[in-house]
C-alpha cells in the first residue's frame, strides 16, 4: 500500500486530471502502477517524468538513497506496467536504458532540472533511467510534448511584448488579390504567399480560413494581415481572413453566423470541403470548433481539417489548469469570465455549440490542437481532444512546454523564433499528410 503522503497525492492526481499542488505543483508527474516482486500485489506510485517522443522517461533517485525504490525492483521482475498521465491509462513495456543512451538523457533530465544531479551526488549507485514504451498502440491520444529552454520562453516574451509597439510588416510578396468573388456577405481578406501554387483556381488550391483571437471583441487587422500570410506559407493554400462581427456590440451567435456563412460561400464557389482548412487561435480556435459542430448537425460537407491553436472549449471555466496555471500567463480566470459574459451575453456556457466541449464530437475532421504548458486554457485544450479520441475521432495535440497563452504570436517576427519555426512546419507538416491522403 502506498504511505499516506503518496496517496494523497495520487488521489489528487486522479481527481484534478493529472494537476496536484504542494512539492509538485507546476512538475510532470504520472502514476506508474507495477507488480510486486515476490507478492504479486499491484502498487501504485506517483513519478516524476520526461517526455521522449511517444515514450515517457521515468529516474529510479529514490531522493538519493543507497538503494533503488522498491517499484524498480518490481518493473526488473514484471516490466509490463501501468501508466496513468491525467488523460489516460495505459500498459507500457519498462526498459531500462544502459551505456551511452542512459548517460544522455540523465544529462538532459539534469539540464532541466538540476535536482538530480543532486540526487546522484548523494549515492554510491548510477541512479537508473527507464523508458516507459507503450504497448497495443497506448493511449488513444496523440500527445506530442514540444520541448522548449527557459531561454525559448524569455525570448518568446520579449517578443510578444514588442508586437504591439513595433508591429512587423507584412512581406513584400504577399498578394492580397481576392481568390474567389464572394464571401458571403462577411467581410474578408485575402491573403495568398508564394508557397501555394501560382496560376491554379481556389477550386484546385484549396482554401484556408483563418479565425483571428481577441477575445471575441478586439482585432488588429495589420497583424492577422501577416498571420494570415504564415498560414498560407504553412497550409500552402491562399487564405480567406474572416472578419467576423465583435462582441459586446455583437454576442454570440453572431461571430459563429459569420464563419458559417463565410465558409459555406466556398462551397456555393465550388471550393471541395476536402480541400478547405480551418484555422485559428484562442477565440478564433473556439469559433471554427464551434462551426464544425454547426456544420455536422446541419449535415454540410465538413472542411478536410482544423488547426486551433489555445482554444477555450469550455465556458463553464470548469479546467483546472484556470487555477493551477494562475499567475503564469496572461490570461486569468477574472480575464475569461469577462470574455464568456460579454460574449455569451446570457446564453448558456454548459451548451453547444457555444462550448465545443460539451456538443456530440463523433464525425469530426482531423484535429491539431496546440497550447502552451503555462496557459490557463491547457485543460480546455487537453479535455476536448481527450473528448474526442473517447468519440473516436483523429485528433493530435501539440503541448509546447514552458509557453503562455499568445505564443504563436511570435511567429509574426520576420525572423521567427525556434518555437515559432516548430509551429509552424508542425502545421505544414501534419496538413500536409492530410493532403497526400485524399
Amino acid at each position: 500500500m502506498p504511505n499516506d503522503f503518496n496517496q494523497r497525492i495520487i488521489e489528487e492526481f486522479r481527481a484534478n486530471a493529472g494537476r496536484v499542488g504542494g512539492p509538485f505543483e507546476g512538475g510532470r508527474l504520472l502514476l506508474l502502477t507495477t507488480t510486486g516482486a515476490r507478492t504479486g500485489v499491484r502498487h501504485t506510485t506517483p513519478v516524476a517524468y520526461l517526455p521522449d517522443g511517444t515514450r515517457k522517461l521515468i529516474i529510479a533517485s529514490a531522493g538519493g538513497a543507497p538503494s533503488h525504490p522498491a517499484w524498480y525492483h518490481n518493473l526488473l521482475a514484471d516490466p509490463r506496467v501501468t501508466v496513468e498521465d491525467g488523460i489516460f491509462t495505459y500498459q507500457a513495456q519498462a526498459v531500462v536504458l544502459e551505456g551511452e543512451e542512459r548517460n544522455r538523457l540523465f544529462a538532459r533530465a539534469v539540464e532541466s532540472d538540476p535536482g538530480w544531479a543532486d540526487y546522484q551526488a548523494r549515492t554510491r549507485r548510477v541512479i537508473p533511467v527507464i523508458a516507459l514504451n507503450p504497448l497495443d498502440g497506448g493511449p488513444d491520444l496523440n500527445v506530442t510534448h514540444i520541448p522548449t529552454t527557459p531561454d525559448d520562453s524569455a525570448a518568446a516574451l520579449a517578443e510578444l511584448g514588442t508586437l504591439q509597439s513595433r508591429p512587423p510588416a507584412l512581406p513584400a510578396d504577399a498578394d492580397l488579390t481576392p481568390v474567389l468573388p464572394h464571401t458571403g456577405g462577411i467581410p474578408c481578406a485575402w491573403v495568398s504567399a508564394p508557397r501555394h501554387p501560382a496560376g491554379l483556381a481556389a477550386t484546385e488550391t484549396g482554401v484556408t480560413i483563418y479565425v483571428h483571437g481577441g477575445g471575441f471583441e478586439y482585432k488588429n487587422p495589420h497583424l492577422e494581415q501577416v498571420m494570415a500570410y504564415r498560414l498560407s506559407q504553412a497550409t500552402g493554400r491562399p487564405v480567406l481572413a474572416v472578419d467576423y462581427r465583435l462582441a459586446p456590440a455583437h454576442p454570440y451567435p453572431a461571430a459563429l453566423d459569420d464563419l458559417v456563412a463565410a465558409y459555406r460561400s466556398l462551397l456555393d464557389q465550388d471550393v471541395p470541403a476536402s480541400r478547405i482548412i480551418l484555422a485559428g487561435e484562442s477565440a478564433g480556435g473556439t469559433l471554427l470548433l464551434s462551426a464544425l459542430l454547426v456544420l455536422k448537425q446541419a449535415g454540410a460537407p465538413l472542411p478536410a481539417a482544423a488547426v486551433a491553436v489555445s482554444p477555450q472549449t469550455d465556458l463553464t471555466l470548469s479546467s483546472p489548469s484556470i487555477d493551477a496555471n494562475d499567475g503564469q500567463d496572461f490570461v486569468s480566470r477574472a480575464v475569461l469570465d469577462h470574455v464568456r459574459t460579454r460574449y455569451l451575453a446570457g446564453a448558456r456556457p454548459d451548451r453547444a455549440p457555444q462550448s465545443p466541449l460539451h456538443g456530440e464530437l463523433d464525425g469530426l475532421p482531423p484535429l491539431l490542437l496546440a497550447v502552451g504548458s503555462k496557459e490557463v486554457m491547457l485543460d480546455d485544450a487537453r479535455r476536448f481532444a481527450e473528448a474526442v479520441s473517447a468519440a473516436g475521432g483523429n485528433v493530435c495535440l501539440d503541448i509546447y512546454e514552458g509557453m503562455p497563452h499568445a505564443f504563436h504570436a511570435t511567429v509574426l517576427s520576420a525572423t521567427p523564433l525556434p518555437v515559432a519555426t516548430t509551429l509552424l512546419h508542425r502545421i505544414t507538416d501534419w496538413i500536409g499528410q492530410r493532403d497526400r491522403s485524399q
